[in-house]
């Protein structure tokens, strides 16, 4: 598959001469242009597509348009511009026929451009940056390509090509992880989890975990996959099964790992149906559905902050006629029934709410910026999902606490959110509990989320 050039283009780039255009001083004042056009009258050889003709001292010389050197013209004979554009720019004469056993210094001077492995390096670029894939297509892009070398620019395809390579190469990755599995010394345990994508889907990623040949852990992204209807276990069965069945480790499936939704032990259960109805021994779903500690730990620390019904924080009761800005004022009167950390919530939720807002804490943040000499953080929120976002919340507060108590003063808004002396001693109680579990977190050599 690999793709090779002449041995005529494989020399590195000399080192840079005199003889180099220099963009910061004028052309030098004995040479003059006899001609704007690239091709003399009558000129057929390839040259002239990559330089003019000039007089310089009265004589005719042929100027390279690549690095501005220019060599005597001499009747009709071109080896020494030939030689030129081969050696200094990898531009051989596209008519001369070319021997590839043929060992001169060339090859010795610039090494061959593989270009499989060139085009692999531009489609990992396009997908890691999340390009178009007409980027290729770019005339800007061609022009960096040929100005570095004109020999890659033959690794510059067409979208509809690059769109090929990518599924290629990610067949190639596939094909990659599907044998690694079947060597594993271990079953295959597998953990996946829902999202909303930013344009609305219901997606699933699929991630395998196992033991390799070096008995080293390994884990991999197996797919992601839209579910269609429902959150349901059996839906998720019915995308979950078939990704199995694709890297054929459905008969040496081992244990999966998520949180603690109930359409996770559904899934379960479907799945063991699946493998049943295909003729598979099966397995017992209740000794194969493991819990994800870092959710355990998100649990328990929520509950110890904010009680059993912190879920109910941000939900409003189904009510007619209900304003959004009335169930604004009502999560925020429940969010400061929960004390410091709750008024501290609606203080940071407040400030992140408009741009104006973000715009007059930095006014506060930048004058105290200079008082203290230090560049301040800006402010961070907790969410729903990380435990330890609270503890980055509280953290924040407790090293800002000037900054936020002045930006505070005067706003109406936060007037019952202003946090008191004794608010300020319940925050650092808090942040010490917080240290407590990341240590134990830690000590565990368990992740902290």
């Amino acid at each position: 598959m690999a793709r090779y050039l002449s041995s005529s283009s494989s020399s590195p780039a000399p080192a840079p001469t005199a003889s180099l255009i220099d963009l910061t001083s004028s052309p030098p004042p004995t040479t003059t242009s006899a001609s704007t056009g690239q091709r003399d009258s009558g000129k057929t050889s390839y040259i002239w597509a990559h330089g003019k003709k000039i007089v310089c001292e009265g004589k005719d010389r042929w100027e390279c348009r690549h690095c501005k050197r220019s060599y005597a013209i001499c009747g009709s004979a071109t080896t020494n511009q030939r030689d030129h554009l081969n050696v200094e720019h990898g531009i051989p004469d596209p008519k001369e026929p070319v021997d590839t056993k043929q060992s001169t210094l060339d090859n010795y001077r610039r090494p061959l451009i593989r270009l499989d492995v060139l085009r692999k390096l531009i489609v990992e670029w396009i997908v890691e940056r999340r390009h178009s894939f007409n980027e290729t297509e770019s005339e800007a892009l061609h022009k960096i390509f040929e100005y570095l070398d004109p020999r890659s620019t033959n690794a510059l395809m067409s979208k509809k090509t690059t769109r090929s390579d990518i599924n290629k190469y990610f067949e190639a990755a596939k094909a990659t992880i599907k044998e690694r599995l079947s060597l594993a010394r271990s079953r295959i345990h597998i953990s996946y989890d829902l999202w909303t994508s930013p344009n609305y889907k219901a997606m699933i990623a699929i991630v395998a975990h196992w033991t390799a040949e070096d008995y080293n852990v390994k884990s991999a992204l197996l797919a992601i996959r839209e579910v269609h209807g429902e959150h349901s276990g059996e839906n998720i069965a019915d995308v979950v099964y078939p990704v199995m069945k694709e890297y054929d480790f459905h008969s040496r499936f081992g244990y999966f790992v998520g949180d603690n939704a109930s359409n996770n032990n559904t899934s379960i259960e479907w799945l063991d149906q699946l493998m049943r109805d295909d003729g598979y021994e099966g397995f017992e779903p209740l000794k194969r559905r493991l819990r994800c500690f870092a959710h355990e730990m998100q649990i328990a620390t929520k509950g110890l902050l904010f009680g059993p019904n912190v879920k109910e924080l941000e939900e409003y009761p189904a009510t007619a006629g209900v304003t959004e800005e009335e169930k604004r004022e009502y999560a925020k009167k429940k969010w400061r029934a929960f004390g410091a950390v709750g008024k501290l919530h609606n203080v940071v939720k407040y400030i992140r709410g408009s741009p104006q807002r973000r715009e007059g804490y930095s006014m506060v943040r930048d004058e105290l910026q200079k008082e203290a000499g230090k560049k301040l953080k800006v402010p961070v929120m907790d969410n729903d999902t990380r435990w330890g976002s609270v503890m980055d919340m509280v953290e924040y507060a407790l090293e800002n606490r000037v900054h936020l108590d002045m930006y505070c003063h005067g706003i109406k808004e936060l007037e019952e959110d202003r946090l008191t002396e004794q608010d300020w001693v319940d925050l650092d109680a808090v942040q010490c509990i917080m240290h407590y579990y990341k240590f134990n977190l830690m000590m565990a050599r368990l992740p902290c989320f």
